[in-house]
């Protein structure tokens, strides 16, 4: 007489997942994917934050090559504003072929074009011009050096709003 051994009760074989495992699957997944969006969330708006600074360095720099292009209004002190943007407002006018543009109508053109930048790139965005003359060195056509500020609005971190100021410091 044989002996019978019943295989299925000795060794049983699992064929696959069951509900309960992919269930378990797929909340971990999710889990991961929420932080990797939480993390994608941040890298956003540091990245935007860092576009919104480089705006303001490019429109500090370019304020300073204008004043560097009208160094007669720059010693007449005629770019010296304090917490200045006028708004929106079309520079096409102000000089033309028929009507040429004298230094002081040069600075209203650069002023009112760096305020139309202001507004377009920056949020809630404000620049200060302070231009200081030294007196005991004299370099012509301008012996002093100008600071041009920008302040803005950006968000940090927090999901709050924080003031931003860049400051450049030139020499007309």
């Amino acid at each position: 007489m044989g002996v019978f051994i019943d295989m299925k009760s000795n060794n049983p074989k699992h064929t696959g997942f069951t509900l309960i495992e992919t269930l378990i699957a797929l909340i971990v997944f999710s889990f991961g994917l929420l932080g990797v969006a939480g993390v994608m969330t941040v890298s956003v708006k540091s990245n935007h934050n860092g576009y919104m600074r480089s705006q303001a360095i490019f429109l500090a720099a370019s304020m300073s090559d204008m004043m560097r292009a009208n160094p007669l209004s720059v010693k007449a002190n005629n770019y010296n504003v304090n917490n200045y943007n006028a708004g929106y407002a079309s520079v096409f006018t102000m000089c033309g072929k028929s009507t040429p543009c004298t230094p002081a109508n040069l600075t209203s053109r650069d002023l009112q074009l760096w305020s139309n930048l202001l507004t377009q790139l920056l949020p809630n965005a404000t620049g200060t011009i302070i231009c200081e003359a030294h007196l005991g060195l004299q370099i012509h056509p301008y012996s002093g050096i100008c600071t041009v500020a920008i302040s803005w609005v950006e968000s940090n971190q927090a999901s709050a709003d924080s003031t931003q100021t860049i400051s450049l410091v030139v020499k007309p």
